[in-house]
């Protein structure tokens, strides 16, 4: 397959991508490639290219397969590693609903770990890049609402809960972000849970915590 080779460049896979968009197969390789075009080649040079064509094609792929997990979590991922592009030439990760794609695959897929997992590392990697305004922007799509039901939805997954107090502790960083209220999501219930389940959850849950307070 096209989007599978080596050799093919990013652009001819977001072609492929938009070809055919109603295909989750080729959608989720489509993604997995421009991750690893992206991870391999390393630097702006890359990234910031294959942002420009590709993060449009990947919410694309989100929107049209919202009940494919595959999809979801691939997408999330290849947009966690095209990141460092949000804000740079013409690529936004709000404009392009890219941010709302990501909360929207973990609304859909609350029970998939996975999913859950990926679209936390993503936003977490989208609001250190993007810094209050970009903390406002999850915030206002119910992304904090999203990261605390991923808690409470899997008390026994390690890697959700971590990434899940990784992403709370960056995006209530910025006193400037207009954030919801959330002691009273009862949030602060579900990360002395992860702190006393999950070791390395113990920083970040202390330094959310400390901002609760």
């Amino acid at each position: 397959m096209l989007v599978q080779k080596d050799e093919t460049s990013t652009w001819d896979i977001v072609g492929a991508m938009w070809a055919n968009e109603e295909d989750a197969g080729v959608q989720m390789l489509g993604c997995i490639s421009i991750e690893k075009r992206v991870t391999e080649g390393g630097g702006e040079a890359t990234i910031i290219p294959a942002a420009v064509s590709g993060v449009t094609a990947i919410v694309n792929a989100m929107k049209n397969h919202p009940n494919e997990p595959a999809v979801q979590e691939r997408a999330c991922s290849a947009l966690l590693a095209l990141s460092p592009s949000d804000g740079k030439r013409e690529v936004s990760f709000a404009a392009s609903g890219a941010v709302a794609s990501i909360v929207s695959a973990m609304q859909a897929h609350v029970s998939d770990a996975a999913v859950q997992e990926m679209a936390c590392c993503a936003l977490r990697k989208i609001v250190a890049q993007g810094g209050a305004e970009r903390a406002t922007v999850v915030a206002s799509v119910s992304g904090f609402t999203a990261i605390v039901n991923a808690m409470g939805a899997h008390p026994g997954e390690g890697a959700v809960q971590k990434e899940a107090c990784k992403a709370l502790e960056v995006m209530t960083g910025f006193p400037d972000a207009n954030l919801p209220d959330l002691p009273g999501m009862q949030t602060a219930p579900l990360l002395q849970m992860a702190k006393e389940k999950f070791p390395y959850c113990r920083e970040a849950v202390d330094v959310v915590l400390t901002r609760l307070s």
